[in-house]
């Protein structure tokens, strides 16, 4: 069985990689002032994304472990608008907190971790959910996009 890093850790990883361009290679300024309360702002929403897609899958009784095999397949709450809405949710929290810490440096961080999610974790368990649950999951993925 392969082993994945839990994405709770690469985004743990990401804000913190952040903070350290903020502080050793801030790249320059790029916004300051009312506007990194739009940071606050998509912090909340990011946060809120995934704790609720975390309470979708409590109510299923099913596992939240990716490397694990699946439960039961949810298609209720936010995966009834995105087949990954706690990846989207730390997506939308790490611009958030790019907004926040207004360097260029930040903006390069988000993008890293939507490729690692996008290319690595997501295919890895979407083909576990193929495998696991068939016509089922085909069909829930013609309906429903990866991210939004």
């Amino acid at each position: 069985m392969r082993k994945i890093l839990l994405p709770p850790l690469i985004l743990f990883a990401c804000l913190g990689a952040m903070i350290a361009l903020k502080i050793y290679a801030p790249m320059g300024v790029w916004l300051t002032g009312p506007l990194t309360y739009i940071g606050v702002a998509l912090m909340v929403v990011g946060g809120y994304i995934p704790a609720w897609g975390v309470q979708t899958f409590k109510k299923a009784e099913t596992n939240l472990m990716p490397y694990n095999d699946p439960d039961s397949m949810v298609t209720g709450g936010p995966f009834r608008f995105s087949r990954n809405p706690m990846y989207l949710g730390m997506l939308i929290l790490l611009i958030g907190v790019a907004i926040i810490l207004g360097t260029k440096s930040s903006l390069i961080v988000p993008p890293i971790f939507f490729a690692i999610i996008n290319w690595y974790h997501i295919p890895f368990e979407e083909s576990r959910m193929a495998a696991h649950f068939g016509d089922g999951f085909e069909e829930y993925k013609s309906r429903v996009r990866r991210w939004v």
